[in-house]
């Protein structure tokens, strides 16, 4: 949709978390050697220069094996020894730090993060009845924003500062809803648990986690500085199917994503997850592992919903069975470390490349299986109440500039039809989609993904329906004129804006009239190319791209007021009567998606500010 397309700059923002996907069920490899080659032709096919993997169970590592390049360009290859990027399976280590605290006594997850952190730039309209606590930042339950544009990066590396970074770029910290209702995975979050750290320890985040928790787990050979990374064996970063090397940048924080370490090593923090922390004893209290591994923070948990996240740990569907952990993702790399109660074992795969890796995980997923020949139980199906069938709404898009999109697009109407439950939008490709299994108390399996629940009907204390959640996604009631008008309204006055320019050359006394929606047509297409043309490192920054968003959202709304007036004024004067209705529906529809704009907070838009 054209006049959003200023918005689709939020695709770059943050690199995606996928909690869920659907693939074809795998063959699964028989021996490690199988296993071996099934990987190193997908790495080809998927055009990832460099890979290290292990498999572990109860007992220990069962097989660690590295393939491909380190880098591409020098041609050296992966050892076992490679560093690797993990992104965000910093946050798990830095979840079993913050627990730590826990278990000693020095606060609960219940307490608010404003008596930990009385500086703290929390914006939050709820806090006299709900605060911000410890556990809605472990779980991403506190309506946090994500990372914004400018704080992504540092032109020097830091260490430790995360509540300096906080008060420094306090803008995602405005909570959007009542915390403890719904996730929406945010950074900033753990920044402020790394702050936490930091106060209690009086020590930079990355000492307090490597004595805390990496070598008590046995983890030697890990670091959260680059800079450190880059004088041992590691990967450079990768992108594209040229393979060509992206940059290594430093990150304004660490607690969230800073960690660098090989698959051996990373296996055992898959091990002490695994075992309940049996394989590290006095790094956490069995039960404390377990609670880590609960589903929590959200209303779907309440619900008894098992999928969703836990202190540290997020779950994630391969090959239709449901797996906890972690997954990360940076410029060049990309890292999964997962577990599966049922089989008993789970694997570690680490990329130097921003490509997919799903497929490689899929083969590793398959071959786990293989070996433990666990089954799933037989799922069950019941029939759903009708009383769930009605029109959704999503509300907690991953970040606010998301907002204007998620609101006219993420529309959908529910109908249940037997053990079924069919969500389709009002314009097909248009709206939220999804197919439904219901296996009873209101708990619902995404067919795409197998049978595996992942989501659960909402009802409020007199057993009305007020919403769904599924697989994260939180869908709230509302009626068909909420969710059907808006988009409408977008529908409509796109092609009624673009129709506008045309028209006989001299068929109107007063040029204006149609100058002006012509004019705000060619601002909408400044405003289509400095978005396609921005890249994440260029988001925080001043440049021709940010600028021309700047200009284009600030212009446009003024050429559709100013096109408004023209037309009423020269109403009268006019004599070509289709030509002054094309242009005053044209201004007017330029108004309409400017009005949009302002209502989400879009005019006079400036990224680098953000």
């Amino acid at each position: 949709m054209k006049c959003l397309a200023p918005l689709c700059v939020v695709a770059l923002l943050v690199p995606t978390l996928v909690l869920a996907a659907s693939l074809p069920e795998p063959s699964a490899p028989a021996t490690p050697a199988e296993l071996r080659q099934t990987l190193a032709e997908l790495m080809r096919e998927q055009h990832l220069p460099g890979a290290s993997y292990a498999v572990f169970d109860r007992d220990g590592t069962v097989l660690s094996e590295s393939l491909g390049l380190a880098d591409h360009e020098a041609g050296t290859p992966v050892s076992e020894d490679t560093l690797f990027r993990l992104g965000s399976i910093t946050k798990t280590v830095t979840a079993i730090a913050i627990l730590q605290l826990v278990e000693q006594g020095h606060f609960s997850l219940r307490t608010p993060v404003s008596d930990l952190l009385p500086a703290a730039p929390i914006r939050n309209a709820f806090h006299t009845s709900d605060p911000v606590r410890v556990v809605h930042l472990l779980t991403h339950t506190a309506g946090f924003d994500d990372t914004h544009a400018k704080a992504f990066f540092s032109p020097v590396e830091r260490r430790g500062r995360h509540l300096e970074s906080s008060i420094d770029h306090p803008e995602p910290l405005v909570v959007r809803w009542r915390p403890g209702t719904s996730e929406s995975y945010s950074n900033p979050g753990y920044v402020l648990l790394g702050a936490i750290l930091e106060a209690h320890y009086r020590q930079p985040w990355d000492e307090i986690v490597s004595s805390k928790v990496l070598k008590p787990l046995g983890i030697e050979q890990a670091t959260a500085l680059t800079s450190e990374a880059a004088k041992r064996d590691h990967a450079e970063g990768h992108s594209g199917s040229d393979l060509h090397r992206t940059a290594l940048p430093f990150e304004q924080t660490q607690a969230q994503g800073a960690l660098w370490c090989n698959a051996k090593d990373l296996a055992r923090l898959g091990r002490f997850l695994l075992t309940d922390g049996a394989s590290a004893p006095g790094v956490l209290r069995p039960e404390t592992v377990r609670m880590m591994k609960q589903a929590q923070g959200t209303r779907g948990a309440e619900a008894q919903l098992a999928y969703g996240p836990g202190l540290g740990l997020l779950p994630r569907i391969v090959n239709g069975e449901l797996w906890q952990g972690h997954a990360g993702g940076v410029p060049g790399a990309k890292a999964s470390l997962h577990f599966h109660a049922g089989h008993g074992m789970g694997y570690v795969l680490l990329v130097n490349s921003e490509n997919s890796l799903r497929k490689l995980e899929a083969r590793l997923a398959a071959y786990i299986a293989r070996r433990t020949q666990w089954k799933a139980p037989t799922a069950t199906s019941l029939p759903l109440p009708s009383d769930v069938d009605g029109w959704y709404r999503l509300v907690n898009p991953r970040i606010s500039l998301l907002g204007l999109p998620t609101y006219l697009l993420s529309t959908g109407q529910a109908r249940a039809q037997g053990d079924l439950l069919r969500i389709t939008p009002f314009v097909s490709g248009l709206g939220y989609e999804a197919s439904l299994k219901h296996h009873g108390n209101g708990l619902l399996a995404d067919m795409d993904y197998g049978d595996v629940v992942d989501g659960v009907v909402l009802r409020d204390e007199g057993g009305a329906v007020v919403g769904l959640e599924l697989g994260g996604d939180s869908l709230q009631r509302t009626s068909m004129v909420s969710a059907v008008l808006p988009l409408l309204s977008v529908l409509l006055a796109l092609p009624l804006l673009l129709s506008a320019p045309f028209g006989r050359r001299k068929a109107l006394r007063n040029r204006w009239t149609r100058r002006l929606p012509t004019l705000a047509v060619l601002v909408l297409v400044l405003g289509i190319v400095c978005a396609t043309n921005l890249q994440l490192h260029l988001l925080g920054q001043l440049n021709w791209q940010t600028v021309g968003l700047w200009a284009a959202s600030l212009l446009f709304p003024a050429l559709a007021l100013a096109g408004v007036a023209v037309s009423v004024g020269t109403w009268r004067q006019e004599a070509a009567t289709l030509a002054r209705w094309r242009c005053l529906l044209g201004s007017a529809s330029a108004l309409t998606l400017s009005l949009w704009l302002a209502a989400f907070h879009l005019v006079s838009f400036a990224l680098w500010r953000w």
